[in-house]
């Protein structure tokens, strides 16, 4: 296995993604693709998954993590949620990698696609994959302190069916994955000739792994492309690639630079954990925690935000919960009955 940190430093691309082991057990996609290759006309035809779902993916920008597997995911349940919603709301990328980076970091593709069958996926505005709005750090993709049950719940909304290893690798079988399941993700071994910097990357010499989305193939000037919004950010706009999109030829589609592609097949969103999906939610459970909620309206009834979920008072026991606060340098805010019924419960105080 390729040291990955060594190549981060010698080529600053921010590689992380690592090929996954061989395990028998994993559904093929060659089983439900159907035919082997698509035709002149169906390359032609082409296949653009944001004219598809009308909405503009916004790009994503890793930093110098290794967070690239968690990034390709994010994209992708992002882009299944919009297809089953009419919304896109972002998807975070450190909700995925937090919880599957390997120690020497990156991580492999597999136990990100596993854990949108298990766990989910969970929004962006809840766990930010940034740093205040600047680039994050390794150490801030990996911390896991945000976990909860309830952020566990709404992680649940955005859980997907199956996913399928696309065996046959060539440049048909990730065309036909993109067609039929919105995209897919694939694992590049990538190099050092500064072509990733540009929106026609071409191979080099192997330095490293790269889990990047898929989402576009069709038929240009220079022949088949298949095309990523990747994550290492920016890319400006030029005749060939006025989306900004980079475009990945047929060079690039064997196993010499190609390992560990996935394809999602989606499951309805579930329902429950929607609140948790609601800003006026969030910013009560993050901001007053072990202080007072107080309903102003109807019958007023009071609470504590403790761990994250609202422990409602009772009258006979507000002096104790008053002090509660007060050690605990609380104070109080006043919200709606809607607003109060809605924050996750926990016992009664």
């Amino acid at each position: 296995m390729f040291n990955i940190f060594k190549k981060k430093k010698e080529y600053g691309l921010g590689m992380g993604a690592v090929p996954d082991p061989i395990d028998a057990r994993d559904y093929k996609y060659s089983e439900v693709a159907g035919a082997a290759t698509l035709s002149d006309d169906e390359w032609k035809k082409g296949y653009d998954v944001e004219k598809e779902l009308g909405f503009t993916i916004p790009f994503k920008n890793q930093g110098g993590t290794l967070s690239c597997t968690g990034q390709s995911g994010s994209y992708y349940v992002g882009v299944l949620d919009k297809k089953e919603t009419g919304q896109y709301n972002e998807v975070s990328a450190k909700g995925y990698y937090s919880q599957v980076f390997l120690p020497d970091g990156g991580a492999y593709i597999r136990d990100v696609i596993k854990l949108t069958i298990g766990w989910g996926g969970i929004r962006e505005k809840i766990v930010s994959s940034y740093m205040g709005g600047n680039l994050p750090t390794e150490d801030f993709v990996r911390d896991i302190s945000w976990k909860n049950k309830e952020i566990d719940k709404a992680a649940g909304m955005l859980k997907a069916k199956e996913y399928r290893t696309i065996d046959n690798i060539s440049m048909d079988s990730v065309a036909m994955a993109i067609r039929d399941g919105c995209g897919c993700i694939i694992g590049l071994y990538v190099g050092n000739n500064g072509s990733w910097r540009t929106n026609d990357p071409t191979p080099s010499t192997r330095t490293g792994g790269h889990a990047i989305y898929v989402g576009k193939f069709g038929v240009d000037e220079r022949g088949k492309y298949i095309a990523t919004p990747n994550s290492w950010g920016e890319r400006s706009a030029d005749g060939l690639h006025p989306d900004r999109w980079q475009k990945l030829r047929e060079d690039y589609f064997n196993k010499t630079f190609m390992f560990s592609p996935w394809v999602i097949l989606d499951a309805p969103n579930e329902t429950g954990g929607e609140d948790l999906n609601n800003p006026d939610v969030i910013k009560i459970l993050r901001e007053k925690e072990k202080k007072f909620v107080i309903e102003g309206t109807g019958v007023g009834r009071k609470g504590i935000i403790i761990d994250g979920k609202l422990r409602e008072v009772s009258k006979d026991r507000e002096s104790a919960s008053s002090i509660y606060v007060e050690s605990n340098n609380g104070n109080g805010v006043t919200v709606g009955t809607n607003l109060f019924d809605k924050l996750p419960r926990g016992e009664k105080f």
